[in-house]
Order: C-alpha cells, then structure tokens, then sequence
C-alpha cells in the first residue's frame, strides 16, 4: 500500500535520527539522515497529490496499489532524481526551481556516495553553507502539505530552523544587493554618467512565452525576466478576433537578465532577494493545430 500517512512520518522519523545525531556531535550521520528524510519528504508531497506519482513506471502493479486496486508489494517507487524533476515540473511546488532541484540532487548523490562506495562525502562538509537552503526546502514541501515545520520538528526545533533561513535571507539580501549596486555604478561610469534615455527605452525581443520585461533594479532599464509554467487558465477568443485563443499563464521566475547594465539573477531566491515578486502572468496565444490536408496531394 502507498500511503501518504506512512511517508509522511516515516520523514519525521528520519529527521528525528538526524537531530539526535546531531545532538550527540555526529554531523556526518547528522546529514546522512536529513538527506534520507528530505527525499522521503519529497515522496510525501507528491502521495499528497496522489499515490501514483511516486510509482516506477517500470512496475505496472505500484499503479494498482496507488488507487487501492491490488495488495501488491511487487513494485517500485522512484528514484530521488524523479522525485525532485516532479516537485519542479508537474505538481509545480511553490519556490521549487532549478536551483533548488541542483540542491537536492547534490545531496542525494552525497546520500548514495556514502552509503554505496567508500567514500566519506559528508565528512567535513560546513553545514552553514547547505542548512539553511536545508530547511528552507522542506519549509517549501511543508507547505505544499499544508503544514510546518513545527509538525515536522516540533516548536523549539523549528524556530531554530526558522532563524537559520532568515538569518540566510538577511545574508542573501545583502549580498544581492550590493550587486545591484556594483552594476548601477559601472553603468553609470560607461556612459559617464545617467544611461542615455534611449537605452532605457528599448525593449527585448521576447523569443518564448516564458519570458517578460520589468524594470531593471539596477539601471532601471528593461530587463528580462524568466520562468517556469505554474499555472495555464483555461483558453478562450476574443468576440473582435474569433481566430485567435488566448491563455493566461502564472509563471515563477527563475531569473533575471539586463542588457544594459549586464545585471544577472540566476535564481529565484537571487530574484526574491532583489525583491522582485517571484511569479508574473502573461497572456500567450494559442496558435491553431490545423489537421493536416486530406487527399489533395
């Protein structure tokens, strides 16, 4: 049986190990545990949508089980790698980018070094550089699940977490920041001065429905933004234009580009820092699937 109540606290089980690990000054076996609950975090909050989404297609029978058709335990679930590309790509979890799956990923080949070779891969890692992204990633599929990281820590635990991210934002802002800044002033020096009006006014050819313009936080310039499709609305015509459909889409943004002043933001938490809302919409069209001719070659 996939029961998302199983996973679900089998992951609280795990983060548990982690922390009394821990607590008695093993931080290898420490992030050897936390790795192990993330992805069964991960397996949780795709259950939540529906069992069948952490089933191997390879084994038919998982299918069954996930809608309670068959009391099988011939079948697979899948791998970390599958896990993390659905949390981005199909059931679209909040904040959950690129970045974010690199992140994870790193720590599940850490997780399958450790305990399939002879290697020590978390021997000496420094935890302030992965905790806070740590946490921040289960806070995303916490609230995916609609909870927090009290039900997964309990209070004291998770207000200690809750400061390790904010204490990460508070850092990231600062640093994004003085990015910003740096590139105002070289483009101010380039052109001896303020950008040329011009310049400011031009606006980016736009290749993919993905991408829009807003103001650069730099120069001010029109800067693009990139991202991922979270949510499609249905499609509908315009009564002056009954040819063409049209959508509107909720994007998250993955990151920032000037042209300008050469401003780059190469994540959405880059982007958050900046300060920069972390979704737009956009209305797309729709071109027309034409059949194709019958019978007059």
């Amino acid at each position: 049986m996939i029961d998302y109540e199983s996973l679900w606290n089998k992951s609280k089980l795990f983060i548990g190990k982690a922390i009394n690990r821990r607590d008695e000054g093993d931080f290898s076996e420490f992030q050897l545990w936390a790795s192990l609950s993330l992805e069964l975090l991960g397996k949780a909050a795709l259950t939540y949508k529906h069992p069948s989404l952490i089933v191997d297609p390879n084994t038919p029978n998982g299918f069954l089980v996930a809608i309670n058709e068959s009391q099988s335990v011939d079948f697979k679930t899948i791998t970390a790698k599958t896990v993390f590309e659905r949390l981005q790509n199909l059931v679209n979890v909040s904040r959950f980018d690129a970045d974010t799956k690199k992140f994870c990923m790193t720590l599940a080949n850490h997780r399958n070094e450790e305990l399939h070779s002879g290697a020590l891969p978390f021997v000496g890692m420094n935890m302030d550089h992965w905790l806070p992204k740590f946490w921040d990633v289960c806070k995303m599929l916490l609230e995916f699940q609609n909870k927090s990281l009290s039900d997964l820590l309990g209070p004291r635990e998770a207000r200690a977490a809750e400061e390790i991210i904010q204490a990460r934002s508070v850092s990231l802002k600062a640093l994004i920041e003085a990015r910003i800044q740096r590139h105002r002033t070289e483009v101010r020096q380039k052109y001896e001065g303020p950008v040329p009006r011009d310049m400011l006014k031009v606006i980016p050819v736009l290749t993919d429905d993905d991408q829009e313009t807003i103001s650069c936080p730099s120069c001010g310039g029109h800067a693009v933004i990139y991202g991922e499709i979270l949510d499609e609305g249905p499609e509908y015509i315009d009564k002056e234009e009954p040819w063409i459909t049209y959508q509107d889409n909720q994007y998250e943004i993955t990151s920032l580009k000037c042209r300008v002043c050469d401003l780059k933001l190469n994540s959405l938490d880059e982007v958050t820092a900046a300060g920069i809302d972390h979704t737009f919409e956009k209305t797309i069209t729709i071109e027309p699937d034409y059949e194709p001719d019958y019978g007059n070659d």
